[in-house]
């Protein structure tokens, strides 16, 4: 798979990266497609989402938050299934899964400095 950098930056002492790579799932085996009782219309038009990603006005993507620490790959989190017109949409949604992802990533990370620190 091949990831696009999005975004990096310092927190902490460390480098956060956010990394997209284009989804391998059909996005029909993840929407939804049962129908609201009170319209009878499915939930998520799965033929619709499918034509928005192959005309370009929906972006389908794997998300990958990474930690490092002098170059060096301390915590990553990926999350599948992104549906966003742009995916710079990701990192600024307020409350959204990028912040839950570096924050999980950061985590890990400061638990392997932990962990070599007490090694040595």
């Amino acid at each position: 798979m091949h990831y696009e950098t999005l975004g990096t930056e310092e927190l902490d002492g460390f480098e956060v990266v956010l990394s997209v790579a284009p989804e391998d799932l059909h996005p029909a085996d993840c929407f939804d497609t049962s129908t609201d009782p009170e319209t009878g219309k499915p939930y998520w038009d799965a033929d619709e989402i499918c034509r928005k990603i192959d005309s370009g006005s929906l972006c389908w993507f794997v998300a990958r938050v990474q930690a490092f620490k002098a170059g060096i790959l301390l915590g990553e989190d990926y999350l599948g299934g992104n549906l966003y017109e742009d995916p710079a949409e990701f990192l600024t949604e307020s409350g959204g899964y990028y912040q839950d992802m570096r924050d999980a990533v950061l985590t890990q990370a400061r638990a392997a400095i932990q962990k070599l620190t007490e090694a040595a």
